[in-house]
C-alpha cells in the first residue's frame, strides 16, 4: 500500500456534474437496488467516490488508458463504477482504492458485466483477482458491537430485528452477572443495559464493572423516565440514557453516535499475516482488562510494563497508532505522573485498542 495514488491526469469520461452524477446513482440505488445484477456473492456497501482511478487495458493498444470513475458499491469481491464507455466482459484492469485512513492501494481484476444505462452511461462491474477487507475504504462495512443486556425475550426480539438491519452485530445476555463477565471478555461499542433484572440488576452490574475499571460506554435502558431515575442511572456509572420501549429511530441515533473510522492493519490485505493479526486483535480484551485495573489499582508499575509491552507488539501487527498511544501512556508515567494526565492517555490508547478490528482477507 502507498501513500499516494500511482496514476494522476486520469480521463473523466461522464459529461456531468458532481451533483448530476450523485442523483444518477441515487435513481439506480432506487430502480436497481445493490446487488440486483452484479454477479458477487458477497454484501455489496454504498461506496461514493466522486473519482476512482481505474486502468482499462485497451485490446490490441500495448497499454491502458486512465479514468475517473464514480463508484457506486463495493464489496470484498468487486466493484460498481459508471463509465461513459463500453468495456468488454473479461477486460483486465486495476482499480486505486483509499482507505478510510488516506493511504492507497492498486488492486487488480477484470470487467465482469457491463449494461448500458442511458445515452453513453454505462454500469461497469469489476471482480477482483483477490478479496479485500471491505471495511478499511467503506465504513457502512464495518458493524457496530452491541452488547444488549435485557431478560424480556419480547424487547430482545423487537432490538435484534432493528439491530440487524442497522448492519450491527449483536450479542445478547439475560442478567447482569452475564453482562459483567461477557463486558470483561470482550470488547464492545457500546453496553445496552437494562436496569431492572434479575440475578443482579443494571445499577449493580454497572457499578461493579466501573469498580473492575472497564472504561467502555454504557448506556441505561429503562421505562422509568424521569430526571431522578436518569440521574441514579448517570450515577451509577451509565454514560448516558435511553428511554424503552426502543424505537428504531431511538437505535439508529445510537449507532451514529458510536460511529467512528475503524482501526485497520496496514498489513490486512497480506493473508499471510491474517491470522496473527487476528489472534492480536482477539487478544486485546484482555489486555485492556490488565491495563484497566492496573490503573483502578493505582499500580504505576504494572501499568507501566503493561503499556511498555504493548507498544513493542501493536506496531509489528500493522497498528502504528496502538504503538504510539501506549508510547505516549508510557511515557507519562514515568515523567508526569499525575493521575490526571495518565488517565488522559490511558483512554486514548483503550479508544484506539476498541476500533482495532480484525481482517477478513483471506488468499485468492
Amino acid at each position: 500500500m502507498t501513500n499516494t495514488p500511482a496514476t494522476t491526469g486520469a480521463a473523466r469520461s461522464i459529461r456531468l456534474t458532481d451533483e448530476q452524477i450523485q442523483a444518477l446513482l441515487d435513481e439506480f440505488d432506487v430502480k436497481s437496488p445493490p446487488g440486483s445484477h452484479e454477479r458477487r456473492a458477497d454484501e455489496r456497501y454504498r461506496y461514493r467516490v466522486s473519482g476512482c482511478v481505474i486502468q482499462v487495458a485497451q485490446p490490441g493498444a500495448g497499454g491502458s488508458v486512465s479514468y475517473s470513475m464514480p463508484t457506486r458499491n463495493l464489496s470484498a469481491s468487486g466493484i460498481a463504477v459508471i463509465h461513459g464507455n463500453y468495456v468488454h466482459p473479461k477486460t483486465p484492469c486495476s482499480v486505486q482504492l483509499i482507505s478510510s485512513h488516506g493511504s492507497w492501494e492498486t488492486v487488480t481484476g477484470k470487467v465482469a458485466a457491463c449494461r448500458h444505462v442511458k445515452g453513453l452511461i454505462h454500469e461497469v462491474g469489476i471482480q477482483f483477482d483477490r478479496r479485500i477487507d471491505v471495511g478499511m475504504y467503506c465504513p457502512d462495512a464495518v458493524k457496530s458491537r452491541i452488547l444488549l443486556v435485557d431478560d424480556d425475550p419480547l424487547i430482545v426480539r423487537l432490538v435484534e430485528k432493528h439491530l440487524h438491519s442497522l448492519n450491527a452485530e449483536l450479542k445478547h445476555v439475560d442478567d447482569g452477572e452475564k453482562a459483567v463477565q461477557e463486558a470483561l471478555a470482550h470488547v464492545y461499542d457500546v453496553v445496552l443495559m437494562d436496569m431492572e433484572m434479575p440475578v443482579l440488576n443494571g445499577f449493580e452490574a454497572t457499578q461493579r464493572l466501573r469498580s473492575q475499571g472497564y472504561t467502555g460506554r454504557i448506556v441505561a435502558a429503562t421505562g422509568y423516565t424521569g430526571s431522578a431515575d436518569r440521574e441514579k442511572c448517570l450515577k451509577a456509572g451509565c454514560d448516558s440514557y435511553l428511554a424503552k420501549p426502543y424505537t428504531r429511530q431511538a437505535l439508529v441515533e445510537l449507532l451514529r453516535s458510536l460511529q467512528q473510522e475503524p482501526l485497520f492493519s496496514s498489513m490486512s490485505n497480506d493473508p499471510t499475516m491474517v491470522d496473527l493479526i487476528n489472534s492480536f486483535v482477539e487478544g486485546l480484551p484482555a489486555r485492556l482488562r490488565a491495563i484497566e485495573e492496573a490503573h483502578q489499582k493505582r499500580d504505576a508499575a504494572a501499568l507501566e510494563s503493561l503499556a511498555r509491552r504493548l507498544k513493542g507488539e501493536a506496531g509489528g501487527y500493522g497498528f502504528d497508532p496502538i504503538t504510539d498511544a501506549a508510547a505516549a501512556l508510557e511515557s507519562t508515567i514515568k515523567n508526569d505522573p499525575g493521575l490526571e494526565r495518565i488517565k488522559s492517555q490511558l483512554d486514548k490508547l483503550v479508544s484506539y485498542c476498541q476500533l482495532a478490528r480484525t481482517s477478513t482477507t483471506k488468499a485468492g
